[in-house]
């Protein structure tokens, strides 16, 4: 019994010796595909944090920029607004795509097809260190909303 309660704490430090390399996780990354005259798209993922961090930006070579997008209360309604970063708090998971909180890639360079693979660049600051993290967000068939209501009388006129 000792034996294995040595082991896992040696195993528990060997895992705060390696902290650094595993502060951020980047997982469930997709996008829809984009149809003709679509300028920007939305990212979807889930970014899971260790340690506290600020997202500082996001890029892709298939667009001109990205953005970080956050929804506020104006004058009664919710706008979307460019924001310049996001804090993530420690031991957190924020969901991108949901909850008021986006990433758009805006300019799109070229049509986005269901199967394609999109290369994305995240940039965190953590411990007052900047991280890049590097992903593959799967671009996904675009599906109609109202097919989620499984209403007989509601026809895809595709």
């Amino acid at each position: 019994m000792w034996r294995k309660l040595f082991c896992l704490a040696g195993l528990l430090l060997a895992i705060n010796a390696w902290g650094d390399t595993n502060d951020v996780i980047v997982d469930k990354v997709w996008m829809r595909e984009s149809v003709p005259g679509q300028t920007s798209a939305t990212v979807q993922m889930n970014l899971t944090v260790t340690k506290a961090a600020r997202l500082l930006s996001v890029s892709s070579p298939v667009a001109r920029s990205g953005e970080l997008q956050g929804v506020v209360m104006r004058h009664g309604q919710l706008q979307t607004e460019k924001v310049s970063s996001m804090k993530l708090n420690a031991h957190s998971i924020t969901l991108f795509g949901t909850r008021g909180t986006y990433l758009s890639l805006v300019g799109l360079k070229q049509a986005l097809n269901a199967g394609d693979r999109v290369p994305l660049t995240l940039v965190l600051e953590i411990g007052g260190k900047q991280a890049t993290v590097n992903t593959v967000a799967e671009v996904r068939a675009l599906e109609l909303s109202y097919q989620h209501y499984n209403d007989p009388t509601v026809k895809d006129h595709r």
